[in-house]
């Protein structure tokens, strides 16, 4: 099977880890094996070719992880969370995915990022569940 690919652009790579946390702990996605830093310019060309428009800001910290969901399943948890830094899903028949796949091995792992050990399914934070924990 063929993983979907997240990339996380964010402010700095501290805001990118919570951010791809946040994917483990409220969206009850799988992060497959370490994720990996990506350059600024390829970054850009991925976003130029999943949403079809020129990226309107710049990041500091580009990171991309395999999830082991779907697609669609991928963007509804990410619409439900609200992560804090712009996460793009990329679909494995996509261009920017096999460019990705080809280049996996050469970016450099993202260092200090530890999945969370409990997660929650259905994409519900501590806010959304009533609070008061």
């Amino acid at each position: 099977m063929r993983n979907t690919i997240v990339l996380v652009r964010a402010d700095d790579f501290q805001k990118a880890s919570v951010a791809l946390a946040d994917l483990v702990r409220y969206g009850g996605m799988r992060i497959r094996g370490d994720p990996r830093i990506i350059p600024p310019a390829l970054s850009d060309w991925v976003v130029e070719r999943v949403s079809g428009e020129k990226p309107r800001r710049r990041f500091r910290a580009h990171v991309v992880a395999q999830v082991d969901f779907p697609p669609s399943k991928a963007i509804g948890r990410l619409r439900d969370i609200h992560p804090p830094a712009h996460v793009l899903v990329i679909p494995p028949d996509s261009e920017a995915w096999e460019e990705l796949m080809r280049l996996w091995g050469t970016f450099e792992k993202l260092r200090g990022f530890h999945p969370p050990k409990k997660t929650r399914t259905g994409g519900r934070g501590k806010k959304e569940l009533g609070g008061g924990f």
